[in-house]
Parts: C-alpha cells; structure tokens; sequence
C-alpha cells in the first residue's frame, strides 16, 4: 500500500476530532505562519517529522485526538508510524508520559542518598512492591545500614526527573540462616526507599520457576502498559526487566538467593536500579559492581535491647536477659523466638524460668546439621564472639514444648506447624490452606486460637497486619522435617494440599491456583520419591494446573509421572489411570495433535465402561471427551453419539437443568453449529448459557466457553451485534481468570471475524494480530489454532487489497493445517476455498479450479450437500465457470448454491445475498434482463439490511449490478 494511504488514517483521526492543521501543528510543538504547511505534508506522506518531534506527535495523537482512551487505535496507529517514519515502537515510559500528560522539564537539582546518618523509617514511594511491614522490634545494625547507604551512594532524582547516574550496583547480604538479613533488607526499605523515587520491589529467588512471575508481579504496580494485566508472562516480564534498565532510581530487594546463574539471570546490567541481595552463601564470584556485605550477630547490649522490646516487664532484670542472650549466641531469629515465648499471652514464664529450661534442653541434645551448631559451608564455624555455638534446634524444641499436646488447641497449632513444615520455605502460605487440614467443627472452632498459638511459639511469622498469610522460616522448616512425626505431618499437608487444590482446579480458579503454585510445586516434588497414591494425586493436580496455564510440557512430564505410578500401583487399565489417560488427550489436544489425543480418550473410555458401566457419572464425562476427540477428527456422527449419550446420563444424575447438562448442551451447540445446522445449534447455546448464569458460583472456564459459543453462533448467523455482545462478556472473563492465555486469543479472533463480517478491517486487523500473538505464544507457530487466524488475518488482506500479504498467510495456513490435521480436514477445505478465491482474483484460472474443486469434495464429503460450506464452495466454481463462458453449468451451480444457502440461512444472511447476486450476473450473461435486475435488488436489499450501505460488500454489489437496476 503507499505511503499516502496507510498514512490517511491521521487525516481520518484528526477529522473526526475535530482538529485543524494548525491546531495540530501547535500540539507538535511547531509555530510560525507556515507551520500547518509542514504537518500537513507529514499526513500525505511528502516529508517524515523529526525524531525530536516523537514525544510531542505521541501527546497529540494521545490527547489531541482523544487516543488515550483506545490503547489499541493508538498501537495501530504508531505501528503505521514505526514503518513510514522509523520512529521507535512505543515502550513502557511512553505510556508514563501519556499518563501524565506533558513533557516533564528536567530537575534543577539532585539530592543524595543519605549515608552517614539513617533517617527515621517513612513510607515507600508510590508504586512500590514490599509485602512486609517494618518489624516493629528491630534493634541495632546501625553500621550495616551506613554501609549499604555508603556502597549504593548514587544521586537519586526528585519526583520531576526519577533518574540515576552512574552504573547498576548490587549488593549481598550474606550469612547464616536467622541471622537477620532479610530483616536488615526490609528495614533498609523502609528508612532509605524514599530516595528511590521509582519505588522499592521485592522478589523471592528460592525458586528459579517462580522467579518470573514474582517479576511480573512488580509490574502490577509499575503502571507500564494499560492493559499490562492482559499481556502474556513473557510480556510482562519484558516490560518489567525495560523499565528496571532504565535510569530510574529503583531499589531492588532479591531474597534468598542461592544461585549465581538465577542473580545472573535477573540481575539488571544498565540502568538506575540498585540491588540488595540476601543469601546463605558466604562467597561469590567476583563480578563488577557487586559488592558482598557479610552480617554478623548483634552484639550483647542489642541483644539485650531485642528481648525487652519483647518483654518490657519491669521484673525482667538485665542480668538474666543477658543469660539468655549469651546461650543463644545473640542469634536474631532464635532472640525473636525467645522472646515470643516469653511474651506469650496465654501464661507467663520468667526470664529465669526460660533460662534454666533453655539450659537444660541446649545440654541434652546433639544436632546433625552443621549450620544448626554453628558451622557454615566447609566446616567453618560461624561467627560466635561468646565462644557458643548457634544451638538453633534446641530453641525450636523449646519453642514446640511450649506446646501442650494433650490440649485441643495447642495439639492442633502443633499439628498444623509440624505440617505447614511441608509447604514452601519461607513462602507465605495462606490460612485457607492450613485451614483445609481440620478435621472436625470443633478444629474449625479452635482453629483462630491454634494459629495464634503458633505465632506466639515465634515459629510461625505473621506476613501480614492481618495475618491472612504466614511464613515459617526455612530453618525451622527444615528441623521439624527430622522430628519423629515429620512423616505423619508431610501426609497431612499432602491430602491437605490436594483436597484443596482439587477443588480449585475443578473450578477453574486460576488466580487462585498461581498463588499457590509454589507450593504444589514443591510437596509434589517431595512426595513423588515415596511413590504413592497421595504422590500420583498431586503430580495429577499439578498437571491439570500447568496445562490450563499453558505449560504445557511441564503439564505432560507431571501426568506421565502420575499415570506410571497409578498403572504400577494399581494396573494399566486401572480407574485412577483413566483420568491421566483423559488428561494426556486433553494435552495432546491442546497440542493440536488430534489423532492421538483421540485414541486416548477412546482408551480411558473403554476402562471406564468396563469397570462402572455405561450408566456412570464418569463415564458421562469419558463419553464428552470422546465426543470432543471424534469432532476435532471430523467424526462428526459419533461425535453426536457420544454428545447424546453423555448428555442422557448427566440428565439422569444431575437433572436437565444442571452444570453438568449445560456443559453438554453447549457442545451440541458448537457441533451443530459447525454442521451448518444454526437454527438447531442455537437453543443448545442459550440453554447452556443460561444455565450457567444461574449458577451462584459458576465454572468460569466453562461459563466463558459458553458465552463465547454462543458469540460464535450469532455470527455465523449475521448477528452481528449480538455476537460482539457475547464475545466481548466471554473476552472479560477468561481475561479475569486467565490475564493471557490462548482462549483470550481465541475470543480476540473471534472478535475479529466479527468486524471483519461489518466490514470493520482497521480494527479487525488489531484483534487477530493480538489474537495470533497470543495463540502462537501460548502453542507455538505450528499448531491449528495459529493457522485458523493466519488463514483469517489472510482473507482480510485480500479484501482489503493487499494480496501478497494475502498469499503468504493463506498458503502458511495451508500447509500447518495439512501437517498437523491430514489433508482432508475441514480446516483444509476452507483453507483451499480462500486459496482458490485468491487465484480466482489474480487471474490464475486452472489453480484457482484446483483448489475450489478440491475445497469443495473434502466439504462435501464431510458435512454433505447442503452445508452452506459447501454451496460457497459451489458457487465459487459457478464463478469461475461463468469467467470462462461456461455459462450453463455456471447457472446450475449458482442455483444449488443458492437453494442450499436460502435452505439452511434464509433469506437475512449474506451467503444468501452473494448466491443472489451471481444469479443476477449468470442470469445477465444468459440475456435475462428481468431476472437478473430481480436476483440483484433482492441480493442489495439483504446486503443493506444486514450489513449496512456502506459496507464493502453492499458497495461492490451496486457496482456488480451496473445498469441492471
């Protein structure tokens, strides 16, 4: 296309707005007589504006012309600019500026990190990320807080210009576990992160797999897309690691990292962000701009500080405090513990109660991890200035026998922390989850005591004010892992775990689901060597989480692992194994790898209806899936068959108006619907939706499907508005439970097939271009689902002129369609089909044949005769006969096609509209005036009913009839 015309969209936008050339061109920053003159020449495409213009053209495109408010026009256009004029994709900060309006003028003045005294502890910049508050009993590390200030002494900006200089710096806070460095780096937020104008961001590095969504997390906060929720993980991550590359000042906080790679990975290596690393390890590789800062133990008088802010009781004399705090060698973590204990609520102990207790137990214990007596990596012992070692294990103990078992309250806090032990270390673990672990009414009754009975063991810390979520230090985690009971408890958080992880997948909640994804990763992993039934269970769950994440080989690795169990534990053709069989399909499936997916679902069938029958609930659902495996083979009778037979038994068991009905109703919908069958398809997907909206607490997952089948319907029925209201209420929801996956992808093209059919091209082509990126980033370029909007995005660009392109993607989607469905698919006819109206268009008779004819047998093999597939395929080739002066045969294709369509659509759809028009045009080549000025005002009346005057197709049909009307 020329440059003129691609660049007539800012004629149209400003237009529309309202703008005259001189007003634009003072928005642009351009004055003087002349000025309108030069952004004038800019739309016609006779002169490109300079790069020093791009930040001003970017604020009138957004604010001139009111863009601002339609995020998509604005990235259509800029990608219209990024090839004409060679500005630069927008990124993050361009939507900051857009945000806020104006060009900022730089800042006058800069003013310093402070660095040789600590200010009072004051709130995070805007926008921060930090789910700790202050710890309200911190005490000393006045010259480790100096020292971090000192090696992060950076000029950081005022609010105006939120910029660095000088290169990146990190630093690492190093030492043993309970040593405090965590704390030290949260109370570092809070007395310096003012000084960081671009906002303080927490991230845990314990885990490499979920490292990248604790990086998109920080970008909820960071307000650099507006839309940033609905972008894919990578996406988010991308944005996020730009934005910490740029000079903004920004303190980075990576918590518990132990891998030199994963900092390496994550570690920005421009930019203003400083970094402050807390780690075990003692040594690191030497690297520029990091800088290691080993902590110590507090001293005697800070220890001593740290227990009377515990326990302010004036009896509390200094020489028993000091004690306690020479036997536990003046360790942070194991003072915080002594002194929840004898801060306790619930009965009183005196210091010197607790000494002599402490005593007692430290002599009668030998440890056997080296950390926990005080030595580090390579047998080194760890700092101890009392000559004491770090006995941390017996403190636990002490801890825990604060705990009186044979009380229901405090038998139950002992249960649930022997079991939270299981979860993730150190991450925060939501109450709910320990919640799933009661037993009776009555635990559920005690269960608020018993969590604040762990907490005042010290143990168990409090994330939050609330105490919605907590966290077990990894340390302690780790000792109560050699109790002898710590089997018993790991089953516990396991069938814990996975009753509650069951009904989240069950239901879909996939937000829900991510929060707790750490720790089904690892009670998985910890669990799978015992090679159980509790193991199979949670390697299944974890399977069925990755796969609706579209992870998918992770998804098959777990499932394989759980099927290989469940057929070793109780035989191949086994019950439990039926569900990874079911789940291995819906994998392959995903995959687009239909014929597989499709003998397994026939597998998992056949147990099922050998070991419950065929009148089972479960089978019900085997006999879904295979109906789902025969539809994607075009099977489309046992399709039906197995629809019919799942949907009778649901019926019986759950009732006519049930979930489990609804699910079924909408697959016949969508079955139907594909068969052309649109007046039956129709009352399936109302029911369904219908049904699902009654629902309190519905499966959003299959809620949304439903909405979106029935989107799907209205348009295949030219419905158009309709259409666009469902699609968009199914588009809202899966974007609330998925934020970006392939379904949301899915809904855009459809979305897109929509505008398309109006003839809304421009904003066609952003929602199957975003629909494309988000399906080729969830399964990947080769897949069906990619090359179903690849053969759309190539239909749209033939309509709209531009056939190269056209060419390309509809030969790509060709030939993904053939390799990945066989040749005989339906998505190979329609493929074929558009193909064949390409040649057709370009003069290319014999292949343009080729391909119509062969598009044509495959539909009309498939889904017979009167599909209106099928008449538009016969009624292309009644088009191509009539070009060459086939005029006979062109008149009897044009009259099957025309009765198929009038037959199955009617007479308000432009199928029937088309078939009409070519019946005027044979019939005006035949000689037949009167008919031929009939099929055309009859065919022009149903284009302007349906779609309008203005619409592409109306206005090629008036120019088709000519002088016939």
């Amino acid at each position: 296309m020329p440059k003129h015309q691609r660049l007539a969209i800012l004629v149209q936008l400003r237009k529309a707005a309202g703008v005259t050339l001189t007003q634009m061109a003072h928005a642009c920053g351009l004055r003087g007589k002349r000025a309108y003159e030069s952004v004038a020449a800019w739309e016609r495409g006779e002169a490109t504006p300079r790069p020093t213009i791009r930040d001003q053209f970017l604020l009138y495109l957004a604010h001139t012309l009111q863009l601002a408010s339609q995020p998509a026009t604005l990235r259509a256009v800029w990608a219209v600019l990024v090839e004409e004029w060679g500005w630069e994709p927008l990124q993050p900060v361009d939507w900051g500026l857009i945000e806020q309006g104006s060009l900022a003028a730089p800042a006058a003045h800069e003013s310093a990190l402070p660095w040789r005294t600590v200010p009072e502890p004051g709130p995070l910049p805007a926008g921060s990320l930090l789910p700790f508050t202050p710890y309200p009993h911190f005490v000393g590390r006045t010259g480790e807080l100096l020292a971090l200030a000192n090696l992060f002494r950076v000029q950081a900006a005022p609010a105006a210009r939120h910029s660095l200089s000088g290169p990146p710096t990190s630093v690492i806070l190093t030492g043993p576990g309970g040593i405090g460095k965590t704390q030290l780096a949260i109370e570092f937020a809070y007395r310096f992160g003012r000084f960081f104008p671009g906002g303080v961001f927490w991230l845990s590095l314990a885990s490499a797999e979920a490292a990248p969504g604790g990086v998109a997390l920080c970008g909820t906060v960071m307000n650099l897309h507006p839309h940033f929720e609905r972008l894919t993980l990578d996406d988010q991550v991308r944005l996020v690691t730009q934005a910490w590359a740029e000079d903004t000042a920004r303190l980075l906080i990576f918590d518990s990292c132990e891998d030199e790679s994963l900092l390496a990975r994550w570690l920005p290596q421009r930019g203003g962000c400083r970094v402050l690393v807390t780690s075990r390890r003692s040594w690191w590789s030497q690297r520029e701009g990091l800088a290691l800062l080993p902590l110590g133990l507090l001293s005697r008088s800070q220890s001593v500080e740290l227990l009377r802010k515990h326990c302010p009781l004036g009896q509390n004399r200094d020489e028993e405090l000091i004690a306690i705090a020479a036997e536990l060698d003046d360790l942070p973590l194991a003072l915080h513990v002594a002194g929840s204990y004898l801060s306790s609520r619930i009965d009183t102990v005196t210091p010197a109660q607790y000494l002599a207790d402490l005593r007692q137990s430290l002599a009668g214990h030998e440890q056997s991890h080296p950390s926990l007596r005080g030595q580090g990596p390579r047998g080194r012992s760890l700092p101890a200035p009392t000559g004491h070692l770090n006995h941390f294990e017996q403190i636990v103990l002490l801890s825990l026998d604060r705990l009186d078992r044979r009380d229901p309250v405090d038998g139950l806090a002992y249960r649930l922390l022997l079991a939270a032990a299981w979860f993730a270390p150190g991450e925060p673990i939501p109450l709910d989850l320990l919640r799933a672990m009661l037993r009776s009414s009555a635990e559920q009754i005690q269960f608020q005591a018993a969590v604040q009975r762990m907490l005042d063991t010290g143990l168990l810390l409090p994330v939050d004010a609330g105490a919605a979520m907590v966290r077990l230090h990894r340390l302690v985690a780790a000792f109560l892992h050699r109790l002898a009971d710590a089997r018993e408890a790991q089953i516990a958080a396991e069938a814990a775990l996975l009753t509650h992880v069951r009904r989240l997948n069950d239901a879909c909640d996939v937000p829900a689901l991510l929060r707790l994804q750490i720790h089904l990763r690892v009670v998985t992993q910890t669990a799978l060597p015992h090679g159980d039934a509790l193991a199979a269970a949670l390697a299944f769950e974890l399977s069925r989480h990755l796969g609706e994440i579209e992870q998918f080989d992770a998804a098959l690795s777990y499932n394989q692992r759980s099927l290989d169990l469940r057929q070793r534990l109780f035989g191949p053709d086994s019950l439990p194994a039926s569900a990874n069989l079911h789940y291995h399909a819906l994998l392959l499936d995903w995959l687009g790898d239909y014929p597989r997916a499709y003998h397994y679902h026939e597998q998992a069938l056949a147990i099922r209806l050998r070991w419950l029958g065929p009148d089972h609930p479960d089978t019900a659902t085997s006999l879904l899936y295979a109906g789902e495996g025969a539809q994607r083979m075009c099977d489309y009778p046992a399709a039906h068959r197995y629809y019919e037979q799942a949907l009778a038994i649901r019926s019986r068991v759950f009732g006519p108006e049930s979930p489990q009905a609804a699910e079924l109703y909408n697959h016949l919908s969508f079955l139907l619907g594909v068969l052309g069958e649109f007046d039956a398809a129709l009352p399936y997907a109302q029911r369904a939706v219908a049904i699902w909206d009654a629902q309190p607490q519905p499966n959003r997952s299959l809620q949304a499907m439903a909405i979106n089948n029935l989107g799907y319907l209205h348009r295949v029925r030219a419905e158009y508005d309709l259409a666009l209201e469902y699609l968009r209420r199914a588009l809202a929801i899966r974007q609330e439970i998925y934020a970006t996956s392939s379904y949301i992808g899915m809904t855009r093209n459809h979305i897109g097939r929509v505008y398309y059919c109006q003839g809304r091209y421009a904003q066609a082509l952003v929602e199957l271009e975003a629909a494309l990126a988000m399906i080729e980033a969830a399964v990947g370029r080769e897949h069906p689902y990619t090359a179903n909007v690849l053969g759309n995005l190539g239909i749209l660009a033939f309509d709209m002129g531009d056939t190269t392109q056209a060419q390309r993607q509809l030969a790509e989607a060709l030939d993904i369609h053939r390799r990945m469905v066989g040749p005989e698919h339906w998505y190979v006819a329609r493929d074929l089909n558009r193909l064949g109206l390409l040649r057709l268009s370009l003069g290319d008779q014999a292949a343009a044949y080729r391909c119509l004819r062969a598009a044509w047998r495959i539909r009309r093999r498939i889904f017979g005769a009167l599909h209106p597939d099928t008449a538009n395929s016969l009624s292309h080739i009644g088009m191509l006969y009539l070009t060459n002066g086939r005029l006979s045969q062109a008149r009897l294709l044009a009259i099957e096609a025309l009765r198929c369509h009038q037959l199955r659509l009617g007479e308000r759809h432009p199928y029937t509209a088309r078939s009409l028009l070519r019946m005027g045009q044979v019939s005006a080549a035949l000689g037949d005036q009167a008919a031929a000025r009939d099929y055309m005002a009859r065919a022009i009346a149903i284009y302007i009913a349906v779609l309008g005057p203005d619409h592409p197709y109306t206005r090629a049909a008036r120019q088709a009839a000519g002088g016939n009307l």
